[in-house]
């Protein structure tokens, strides 16, 4: 794991350490530099500590001082120093920060090869639970918390942010943007919601990649006429889910049509070692709503288990602006599905080590913005290290082992050995570097 956490960062981000040395610094006679204190918080994240004092216990020993200065040259720092910094910076130099080093990846093509039809590169969009405050949080966190009202009158306050995240063919998950689902810190009629968020994260979405061939993915909140808008300025594809219910015009069409259009269907199957799969798709085209044009796909998914003749069916239903035909609906189908992928980058950011529910911060919401973005800064880099052929070999090859577990074990060997030999191998295949070769 350190040997790719080095491989990924001299590979990947070679002028990390410039970047980071380029922030603003609003601080006073600091004793650590920006580079220094936006790196330790980088550090904690992809070490998966919990909290900061956890990360605290581990920069107090001599060991973990040694090997955390001879990996990444620098210092490390108790992380309320780091705090510090973060109460104060601007949280938009840091978000800009995440969208630059993204953008140099792209310009490497790193995930050319990830993408779905060889050209589009799939944003899931999806909004998730991030802090509850209950009912008396600190006034700086109250001016922006939602506000939730049980049957019985109790009210408790909470914090919602919105996520775009690049989802690849392979599984892999790259945070880009997060937009906070956050009321403006004065009196309010109406609160804000992901939809309205949805719209200010697209607008960044656009200045920050303006040429990236896009396709969004969606669940069937977003499935409206203002996303069809927005993809539609933005010249972007968009494929959502299609609810029950949800549109009821363009259902009542759907369901007319189908009855005429029973030629637009293919059924395809295949199986494991323990169960068969059989996938009948569906489709119609240039379905009319708002002056926009779409066209639905539906799979009805049928399992039987070899031995015990068990079935299970599912159904998935998506509308989209892609053309559709024979040839690609099982395509569009597996983007559409890809969706879930940002479910799971949830569960890893508060169940596998992202612990996006722990409070960094408790009472500065600028703070709490701050190290959110250095947590995807962090995660964008885990995912390229987790993903590297090697490491997915490996587990492969050890089937009970973890990347839980490859994690402990780098801890415990920052704490408690020495990385010079590792570093003094790594300084030598920078002479004639090889590439990171991605899963």
């Amino acid at each position: 794991m350190l040997w790719h956490i080095k491989k990924v960062l001299h590979c990947h981000f070679p002028d990390l350490s410039d970047r980071l040395s380029g922030l603003s610094d609003p601080r006073k006679g600091a004793d650590y530099t920006v580079e220094e204190v936006v790196m330790a918080a980088t550090v904690l994240f992809l070490l998966k500590c919990q909290s900061r004092n956890s990360f605290n216990l581990k920069a107090g020993d001599k060991p973990f001082q040694k090997n955390y200065h001879r990996m990444f040259g620098l210092r490390p720092l108790h992380a309320d120093t780091v705090n510090d910094l973060l109460e104060k910076l601007d949280d938009k130099e840091l978000e800009e920060l995440r969208c630059r080093l993204f953008s140099s990846l792209i310009e490497k093509r790193v995930f050319h090869k990830f993408r779905f039809f060889d050209k589009y590169f799939c944003v899931a969009i999806d909004g998730t639970g991030a802090y509850n405050w209950n009912e008396n949080p600190p006034e700086d966190i109250e001016k922006y918390a939602l506000r939730k009202e049980s049957s019985k009158g109790k009210v408790s306050l909470f914090s919602l942010v919105l996520e775009a995240v690049l989802v690849c063919n392979n599984g892999m998950t790259i945070p880009l943007i997060s937009e906070w689902v956050a009321n403006d810190g004065q009196k309010f009629d109406k609160q804000d919601c992901e939809l309205k968020a949805f719209k200010r994260l697209a607008v960044r979405l656009k200045d920050y990649f303006p040429r990236l061939p896009l396709c969004l993915l969606a669940d069937g909140l977003y499935t409206n006429v203002a996303l069809m808008d927005i993809c539609q300025k933005y010249d972007w594809k968009f494929i959502t889910v299609f609810r029950d219910g949800n549109l009821p015009s363009v259902w009542q069409e759907v369901e007319s049509l189908l009855p005429l259009e029973a030629d637009n269907s293919v059924e395809q199957t295949s199986g494991d070692a323990n169960w068969w799969y059989t996938y009948k798709y569906r489709w119609l085209k240039n379905i009319e709503y708002q002056k926009h044009e779409l066209h639905w796909i539906e799979c009805a998914q049928e399992n039987e288990h070899r031995k015990t003749k068990e079935k299970t069916d599912n159904r998935f239903v998506f509308l989209t602006n892609m053309d559709v035909t024979g040839a690609n609906v099982a395509s569009l189908l597996k983007a559409g599905r890809a969706r879930w992928q940002i479910e799971d980058h949830f569960n890893t950011q508060k169940n596998r080590g992202g612990v996006l529910h722990h409070k960094f911060n408790r009472g500065c919401f600028k703070a709490i913005r701050n190290w959110h973005h250095i947590r995807q800064l962090a995660c964008m880099i885990g995912e390229l290290v987790e993903y590297c052929q090697t490491i997915q070999e490996m587990l492969r090859q050890r089937a009970k082992m973890t990347l839980k577990e490859l994690y402990e074990n780098l801890n415990s060997y920052m704490s408690f050995a020495s990385v010079d030999q590792a570093i003094d191998e790594f300084e030598s295949w920078c002479i004639s570097p090889m590439q990171v070769r991605l899963e």
